[in-house]
């Protein structure tokens, strides 16, 4: 075999080892150290998907990264302000406005979140009215009947009839003189208690206007069941004219 024969063996062997030193130069540059990702070594290796050729997996924990595989990027930590850190107080009514937004019926009890109050403000005011509206049409009747038939013509002023006998006639005015009587106690009956459904009504009123003004002020009160009252024995320090010991009792009550 002639010289000229060995040339491509040598030209073949001399890529082969400038090929495996440019792979030398650049190996470290492919490496993935596992150091820098404890959570990956305490796996035991068994997570990191497309991996070949481990060469220190217990000594340096050095492998070969396919560059194709998608490293995990580790969590970014948000930096709050203390704006967004602060917790928000909890919200809390304020009496004044409780009381001005009483004004309305049932509006404090809205403005204080009470809102199960609603039904026993409005149902009280609805109460209050329909006994006013009742008794003053009763009493209008009453009086009405009651001036009419004391008036100087009850034939002509009938309003009477309306409370006197079936049958009765406006001229026969003078058989029904006990009619007076009832009628004015109808008339003084129903007018009193219209007044006192007027009273009620301001009374409800105002007790919605209160119990709004409380409930916001007492909103923060402690309201815990450790309500006791506890009896221990004392001694008490003696006093100086009298060195004797004192004992006593000394009552706490927690609330």
């Amino acid at each position: 075999m002639t010289a000229s024969s060995y040339r491509p063996l040598l030209l073949l062997g001399l890529a082969l080892l400038l090929g495996a030193a440019s792979a030398r130069a650049t190996a470290p540059d492919s490496l993935l150290t596992l150091r820098s990702y404890p959570s990956l070594v305490s796996a035991g290796l068994e997570g990191l998907p497309r991996y070949v050729e481990d060469e220190a997996p217990r000594r340096g924990l050095v492998a070969r990264y396919d560059s194709l595989a998608r490293v995990p990027e580790a969590p970014q930590q948000v930096q709050l302000s203390p704006q967004a850190t602060a917790i928000a107080p909890l919200w809390q009514p304020n009496s004044t406005k409780a009381l001005l937004w009483a004004l309305l019926p049932g509006g404090g009890q809205i403005y204080n979140r009470k809102y199960w109050k609603l039904p026993i403000v409005w149902g009280a005011l609805t109460a209050c009215y329909y006994a006013i509206s009742w008794n003053n049409r009763q009493y209008r009747d009453y009086h009405e009947a009651y001036r009419d038939i004391m008036s100087a013509d009850p034939a002509t002023n009938t309003a009477w009839l309306a409370f006197a006998p079936a049958g009765a006639k406006a001229e026969d005015y003078a058989q029904y003189s006990s009619l007076r009587s009832t009628l004015k106690r109808g008339n003084d009956y129903y007018r009193r208690y219209r007044d006192l459904s007027i009273v009620a009504t301001v009374l409800v009123y105002g007790l919605s206007l209160l119990d709004a003004y409380v409930d916001a002020e007492l909103y923060t009160f402690d309201i815990s069941p450790d309500l006791s009252l506890r009896l221990s024995p004392e001694i008490a320090v003696p006093a100086l004219p009298r060195p004797a010991l004192q004992l006593g009792v000394n009552c706490s009550l927690t609330f």
